[in-house]
């Protein structure tokens, strides 16, 4: 039995996605940057918490966990072939074109992204654009991933906090599908915007490049792992979740 065991281990680590793949992955991805902004954010937001609750007794979580979970994850459930079919999507200079405008749009103001929208819909020509660029992100970034996101990490945050299992299943059936909503149109707010000055052309090869399995292999393990990296940060603010104030 012992011997079976090991044999699984080994097995499971044999094909796995190696430490190399995956820092290349991040690097060029711009993963690697999104984690350490991930740090700051929850870092700030940490400070925060522990300031209104000053009277109680918080352990700080370490935030360089998150990337060690994140990468772990990544190379424990990502074969070395998925990740290097998802390094060969990454030859395409215009996926990282993409991946480029993505990053950059993130400093844009949400007054910004909205009056961008809002001129887009003045002119019947750009409809096209929009729904090109809609489809893209509900390719890269689609349902499924943003319910392992809900499943793995804000499920557990609602069933942990003080009166969290009071609720019942369909009324996280309600949450989770007005979640999932929420962040697919946010997505697509975000892709058009940052798609604004590709053409028609690269739209439509872009929107390829979407459909590729190595693309969903990529989306589904990202929000997998950016979950997994989270739970532990996330559990430990449960007892301060106010469930009252996100009926």
């Amino acid at each position: 039995m012992k011997r079976l065991l090991l044999y699984a281990l080994a097995s499971a680590y044999l094909f796995s996605a190696t430490p190399e793949q995956i820092e290349q992955y991040l690097s060029i991805s711009n993963a690697d940057e999104q984690l350490i902004e991930l740090e700051n954010q929850f870092s700030i937001m940490q400070e925060n918490l522990n300031r209104l609750n000053s009277d109680e007794e918080n352990t700080p979580y370490d935030m360089q966990l998150l990337s060690i979970r994140f990468k772990s994850y990544l190379q424990q459930h990502l074969s070395e072939e998925e990740m290097d079919e998802i390094l060969k999507a990454y030859r395409n200079v215009l996926l990282l074109q993409y991946v480029s405008a993505i990053a950059q749009s993130q400093e844009a103001s949400d007054k910004e992204i909205e009056a961008y929208l809002n001129s887009l819909e003045e002119d019947p020509q750009n409809h096209e654009r929009i729904a090109m660029a809609k489809k893209i992100s509900d390719e890269m970034y689609d349902k499924e991933s943003m319910a392992i996101m809900f499943d793995n990490l804000i499920k557990p945050l609602i069933e942990n906090a003080p009166g969290g299992s009071d609720i019942d299943a369909e009324k996280l059936k309600e949450r989770k599908e007005a979640y999932v909503k929420q962040m697919m149109e946010q997505s697509r707010k975000g892709v058009i915007y940052a798609t604004r000055d590709f053409s028609i052309e690269e739209l439509e090869a872009l929107e390829k490049i979407a459909k590729e399995p190595a693309i969903k292999h990529e989306s589904n393990a990202i929000a997998a792992a950016t979950a997994y990296a989270l739970e532990e940060f996330f559990l430990s603010l449960a007892k301060r979740y106010d469930i009252s104030k996100h009926q």
